[in-house]
């Protein structure tokens, strides 16, 4: 089957601001925050932001959108569908989530609860590294939890959600047809741009919003392995399953 649609799955703390920019017109962005809409109400193309949406409530389906797109969305023509998305890092992603969600003072609404609840089992000392490895406590909790938005929040567990059950059905197959590395972004944004029909992007084109600086922060061996065990199929798509330009792919 021709592949003549696009669909990209927005994995959080990666470059989604960007990517959607870089995607356009292949890409349509509905309103997200004031008005978010649901599916029903929407237009078919509309479907795959409403999808990237985490205030879209999912049920059993929140942490695994590209079978609820199989199921749900597209049960006719998933297969038209381009379907891509964007591998970081698992170390850099952690870091980015914990500065994103823990560590900026201009989210101190957005983490209040979170850290009010942590506050009070006196797990909060100010110190970086110490916060740093309460902040994966913190994701332990939330993966060990059969709820949704608890302990810390539909927003908090959706930011800091794995990779790995979003992208494949109920056998461990992956669902979608290419994943590329993150440092990759203009490169495989433009092979999905000629692979639909559309001009690809100069360098001068490509898109940098919210780009963090790199933190000074070396993750010691000890936090490293609790990032490997709370991602370690993450790591598994990172490293071995993610084409590579200049590789044999392509």
């Amino acid at each position: 089957m021709k592949k003549d649609k696009l669909f990209w799955l927005h994995i959080k703390k990666s470059a989604g601001i960007s990517t959607r920019k870089m995607l356009y017109p292949l890409y349509t962005e509905v309103d997200r925050v004031e008005r978010p809409a649901c599916f029903i109400q929407s237009m078919e193309e509309e479907y795959n932001d409403i999808l990237n949406n985490y205030r879209v409530v999912l049920g059993q389906y929140q942490f695994r959108r590209c079978l609820f797109a199989q199921k749900f969305l597209y049960p006719q023509d998933f297969d038209r569908h381009l379907r891509v998305a964007f591998s970081r890092n698992p170390y850099d992603r952690c870091l980015s989530q914990f500065f994103y969600l823990w560590n900026k003072k201009r989210r101190l609404k957005q983490q209040l609860r979170l850290r009010l609840s942590m506050a009070r089992q006196l797990k909060f000392r100010g110190v970086f590294r110490y916060d740093f490895t309460r902040f994966l406590d913190a994701i332990e909790e939330c993966q060990e939890s059969p709820a949704n938005s608890s302990p810390y929040g539909l927003h908090f567990q959706t930011h800091t959600a794995a990779m790995w059950p979003d992208i494949v059905d109920d056998h461990g197959r992956c669902l979608l047809d290419v994943i590329f590395r993150l440092e990759d972004l203009l490169p495989g944004v433009n092979h999905v741009r000629t692979a639909l029909g559309q001009q690809p992007l100069d360098e001068a084109e490509a898109v940098h919003s919210n780009k963090s600086q790199k933190s000074f922060f070396e993750i010691p061996r000890d936090q490293k392995r609790k990032i490997e065990n709370l991602f370690s199929k993450d790591f598994e798509i990172y490293e071995g399953m993610c084409a590579r330009f200049g590789g044999s792919s392509f």
